[in-house]
């Protein structure tokens, strides 16, 4: 997945919108299927997705699936810069995106300058990389912090309607549970669908050189197991006059009716995309998407103000780039 870079936004009309909406939900749905909910031809739905494609607001469409029960964790580092050239950045970059268990990786402003997101089966595997990567950059790391993702969901990006849905989907990509027992075709099908979930399953079994019967039946197995837990895009936000904030937020007394609170809050507001618990400096990270900092800030400002008894720090980063590449 390339990088999301500033670009000059997009107009869209409503079907447009409804479009990314509806494959936001899930990625997979027919073009049937979402004709039948725009009221229109499924020439017409695919013209459009084709020319969402072209203007580069759909960079892909991916599974949403469950480190755990692949028998991973999913560690996050969080790095800030000491005097450092563009050249040594670069290459910092590139190192990270070479290693085989990278995931996600953003550039930002604020606290932290980048921010690593890496799976492995153990905290010995994590803490070898991590040791791999500060022997060699360590003298242009200025601070650095990381956690492990304990609970995550994301959520459809109610957003582009223009509207509150407070029953919008919510996938639980991360919670308590155990690793399933799988061999490496249902890896290699997970990895395929990640790369690209609107490929049809006869391509797949192609490439994989599996039959179309067994992929369609593992597919089938690993939705119903909650291995993936569903489909959905990744979207060039920037291109829609979208800027993304992560908020790192520490939590002090917050018991399990206020912690449910704060998570029930991120699942109904439309501009919050990603919630994460994790173990480490905080607690909790959301991920907000907005049409300007005044916005953010009045989003920023409302979530202190109604958890101002449990919020002990709440610390944001602007990202300014990111890429996501599913290795594993």
């Amino acid at each position: 997945m390339e990088p999301s870079r500033n670009t000059q936004s997009v107009s869209l009309d409503a079907k447009d919108r409804k479009i990314l909406v509806e494959l936001d939900t899930d990625a997979t749905q027919s073009l049937k299927q979402i004709s039948r909910k725009l009221r229109t031809t499924k020439e017409a739905v695919a013209y459009r997705i084709r020319q969402l494609e072209k203007a580069g607001i759909i960079r892909n469409y991916t599974a949403i699936y469950s480190p755990i029960k692949l028998g991973l964790a999913y560690y996050k580092l969080y790095i800030k810069f000491a005097h450092i050239t563009e050249e040594k950045k670069q290459a910092v970059i590139d190192f990270v995106k070479k290693e085989k268990n990278f995931g996600w990786l953003a550039t930002s402003e604020g606290s932290f300058d980048l921010m690593i997101g890496v799976h492995f089966p153990s905290v010995m595997d994590f803490d070898e990389y991590k040791n791999k990567l500060f022997a060699r950059f360590d003298s242009v790391f200025q601070r650095d912090s990381f956690a492990v993702l304990a609970e995550g969901e994301v959520y459809p990006r109610q957003y582009i309607m223009g509207t509150k849905n407070p029953m919008r989907k919510v996938f639980i990509f991360c919670k308590p549970s155990a690793k399933e027992d799988l061999d490496p075709e249902d890896f290699k099908i997970v990895k395929a669908l990640s790369m690209n979930s609107r490929e049809s399953l006869n391509e797949i079994a192609r490439s994989l050189g599996l039959t179309d019967r067994i992929v369609r039946y593992r597919k089938k197995t690993l939705d119903k197991r909650e291995v993936i837990v569903g489909y959905k895009l990744f979207i060039d936000y920037r291109k829609l006059g979208y800027m993304l904030f992560k908020c790192l937020v520490k939590l002090q007394g917050a018991g399990p009716e206020r912690f449910h609170d704060l998570l029930l809050y991120a699942r109904q507001h439309p501009n919050v995309v990603y919630w994460q618990k994790v173990l480490g400096e905080w607690h909790v990270e959301l991920d907000v998407e907005v049409a300007s900092v005044e916005e953010f800030y009045s989003i920023a400002n409302d979530m202190r103000y109604k958890f101002s008894d449990i919020v002990q720090k709440f610390d944001t980063l602007l990202v300014t780039e990111d890429t996501a590449i599913p290795h594993f």
